[in-house]
């Protein structure tokens, strides 16, 4: 019995930090505008099922072709912003009450990058996906230098307007002492070298 009911707030606990975390990362991309070149994937719901859904591109031009209603001006316009454009013309000629759900799922944009430096093998920009932690991003960047300090490391974030720091210490992450922290888009995780 108590094993079931441990079992069961384990789930509830991470059902919520899934959800937490996926709100943080909607709303750091709510104010991003689409560009030319990125994919986004689109989610039409309607009569209680899925009616379509689609990976799409945004073309050179800005436009995306939309299942049921063809090309749609999507260059410049939020997630929001081109969801409620899709969604009034479906309610109106196509669907009883219609939902719209787009994700953005890749981007050119320098918004849309996570930054790793210091002394890591390959220091550089590389493309922010959900899910992807601090220690993910330094995998990508090749692994630590010989005499990096990753357990003096920091994670630089946008926030409000002005910048946040937070520290990390990404033995202890490494070692499972310590949870690993997710990153938003725009992030710098900057790893020093050891102090002689």
């Amino acid at each position: 019995m108590k094993a079931k009911l441990m079992l069961g707030l384990i789930s509830l606990f991470t059902y919520f930090s899934l959800f937490t975390f996926s709100s943080l990362v909607l709303s750091e991309v709510e104010g991003y505008r689409l560009r030319p070149d990125d994919v986004i994937k689109i989610s039409i719901f309607a009569r209680g099922e899925t009616q379509v859904e689609a990976e799409l591109t945004v073309s050179s031009k800005g436009f995306i072709t939309c299942p049921f209603l063809g090309d749609i001006k999507a260059e410049g316009l939020t997630i929001s912003e081109l969801a409620e454009k899709i969604r009034e013309p479906l309610a109106r000629d196509y669907f009883v009450e219609p939902q719209v759900f787009i994700t953005l799922k890749e981007s050119k944009s320098a918004e849309w990058k996570i930054y790793v430096m210091g002394k890591v093998k390959k220091p550089g920009a590389y493309e922010f996906k959900h899910g992807l932690t601090a220690l993910d991003a330094c995998i990508l960047a090749g692994g630590f230098e010989k005499f990096a300090a990753p357990n003096r490391a920091t994670i630089t974030r946008r926030e409000n307007g002005g910048y946040k720091v937070i520290k990390i210490n990404l033995n202890k992450i490494k070692d499972g002492k310590t949870k690993d922290v997710f990153l938003r888009p725009g992030d710098r995780v900057y790893i020093p070298g050891s102090r002689l």
